[in-house]
């Protein structure tokens, strides 16, 4: 007898069911045309359940989304907030302490800073102290980036480490640069070029630095739209591997580059670094 005859589902199945293909699709027409009772739908609610408990990428991406603060949201917005009052203060705190050293004539830094602390100390705490910062880059950042970049910690001086270029570019692209410490080598901004610090934070449109001073430490921001940045990763005592980011490709949050793919478009952008070293 053929199951899937037009009058049993055309007579039959089409008044009982929205689907009138669902009986046969489950295999539950038998040959007497008697349909077997269901079991209320616990078959697929086992499938699935057993289904989500499988490791995959997709249920760790998932299940990583899921997981958040409680209070997430406002979190984020405070540490926003405090993080521009720092700026703030900090850059405040450079400049009275620039003027200090200008009225009383002071050209040392050690000196500048012995004399606020002794009759200024809340603009001593303001100040930004690039040693402060220090141990974020080597105790923190340089770590971090071996461990993405699987590079052994015994590499010899003078050996080659075994690292896949392709592989290590993609991982730089997503990588966080909080606590790195750049150097501006080429901008449409000739004033920049040369400048070197920490990163304090990683934004959108500009990397937060802070670099040290001749006088006070100050805290600068730096466009990444028209600026190429270098740095270096350790891999031992006197080498380094040397990189180069393209500011006007890396306009995006460092949460944002982890999850993004950078893909190959059209350079046009980048004709004024050529123009330039010609």
């Amino acid at each position: 007898m053929d199951k899937t005859q037009s009058f049993i589902k055309e007579c039959l199945f089409t008044k009982s069911f929205d689907n009138p293909n669902k009986p046969i699709d489950e295999d539950r027409l038998h040959e007497t045309l008697l349909l077997m009772p269901t079991d209320g739908g616990q078959t697929g609610r086992l499938r699935r359940a057993r289904s989500s408990l499988k490791i995959n990428a997709e249920n760790i991406k998932a299940q990583g989304n899921e997981v958040k603060h409680p209070n997430y949201r406002s979190v984020n917005k405070n540490s926003k907030i405090a993080m521009r009052d720092f700026i703030h203060d900090s850059r405040k705190a450079s400049m009275e302490a620039k003027r200090i050293a200008a009225d009383r004539k002071i050209q040392s830094k050690a000196e500048l800073r012995q004399y606020v602390k002794d009759n200024n100390s809340v603009l001593y705490e303001r100040l930004p102290k690039y040693d402060a910062f220090l141990p974020m880059y080597k105790d923190f950042w340089v770590s971090y980036m071996r461990d993405i970049l699987d590079l052994s910690q015994d590499t010899q001086v003078g050996s080659t480490p075994k690292l896949n270029a392709e592989a290590a570019l993609m991982r730089l692209s997503m990588a966080d640069y909080n606590g790195s410490r750049l150097r501006v080598t080429h901008s449409k901004n000739k004033n920049m070029i040369g400048i070197e610090g920490i990163v304090v934070w990683d934004s959108q449109k500009t990397f937060i630095m802070i670099v040290k001073g001749k006088l006070v430490d100050e805290i600068k921001s730096i466009p990444k739209r028209g600026t190429v940045f270098g740095f270096q990763i350790p891999i031992n005592e006197e080498e380094a591997l040397e990189y180069s980011i393209l500011g006007d490709r890396f306009k995006y949050r460092s949460v944002d580059r982890a999850s993004r793919k950078f893909k190959a478009r059209r350079c046009d952008d980048m004709l004024h670094y050529v123009l330039q070293e010609n």
